[in-house]
């Protein structure tokens, strides 16, 4: 029989003016906090629903992260250093950003998923929406266009608002000495952008100059969002497949899936 009580309103209002034993009612506060895990299984006809439902569970933990699960706090999440190049159009430039926070990820809801799991390999479609992406870093940038050459470089912002995506990933289930993990080989994603705006100094020493770059860039936000996104794939793809990869390398994924 439990040493803890239910937890009723009424029963603890009256066990209020009782003395427990103090080590005991941390004991019990701490087992009703803790969070539980119920795992999925891929062989039952209802797993698509179950695993979207675990990932809404875990998520919004994941601003202060789930240790007893292998997973570290990802909101806000550091990316440290990244370069991205692009050419067409008669524009060519590349991009290095730094010491970039990003902030929302644990706000990230799954509306759909649709898995096929065979053997150790997995096939994943993933619906994802979240009202609002933010990150801040350092950034350089060196783009010619026409004939003229922009070498900018500082601090910036950007904030995106009601995003969604369509995520189509594989990969497999491996064995390993400490466990299940997934390990991700492939990844796509089409993504949509409500409204976005991006902050920045440093393009023109002008304040006034810089400003009015920024509200060109800003008035065609979106467009360069959707265009640049599919173009730059190859880039940032095996980017994200790797900082996956590390979250789950720690993960004991058993403790989610079953067979």
């Amino acid at each position: 029989m439990s040493i803890c009580p239910p937890d009723d309103n009424n029963l603890l209002t009256n066990l209020a003016s009782k003395r427990w034993n103090g080590q005991v009612q941390v004991l019990c506060k701490r087992n009703r906090n803790k969070f539980q895990i119920i795992p999925c299984s891929l062989s039952d006809a209802g797993k698509n629903e179950c695993i979207r439902g675990l990932f809404n569970q875990v998520l919004p933990k994941l601003k202060v992260g789930l240790s007893d699960y292998g997973m570290p706090s990802i909101d806000p999440y550091f990316y440290n250093r990244g370069i991205f190049r692009y050419s067409s159009d008669g524009i060519q430039g590349g991009l290095l950003i730094k010491n970039v926070n990003i902030l929302g990820i644990s706000n990230i809801f799954v509306k759909t998923f649709t898995g096929n799991f065979t053997n150790d390999a997995l096939r994943v479609k993933l619906g994802l929406e979240v009202k609002q992406l933010r990150a801040n870093g350092e950034f350089k940038a060196d783009v010619k266009f026409g004939g003229l050459r922009l070498v900018p470089k500082g601090p910036f912002n950007i904030t995106l608002n009601n995003v969604r995506a369509t995520i189509l990933t594989d990969g497999n289930l491996i064995n390993k000495d400490s466990g299940l993990r997934v390990q991700l080989r492939r990844l796509n994603a089409n993504v949509a952008v409500g409204n976005a705006r991006i902050n920045a100094n440093g393009i023109f020493s002008d304040n006034n100059l810089n400003n009015m770059i920024l509200n060109l860039v800003n008035e065609n936000l979106l467009e360069i969002i959707r265009i640049g996104i599919p173009a730059t794939r190859e880039q940032w793809a095996p980017i994200l497949v790797e900082h996956i990869n590390k979250f789950f390398s720690q993960v004991p994924s058993e403790k989610f899936l079953v067979q």
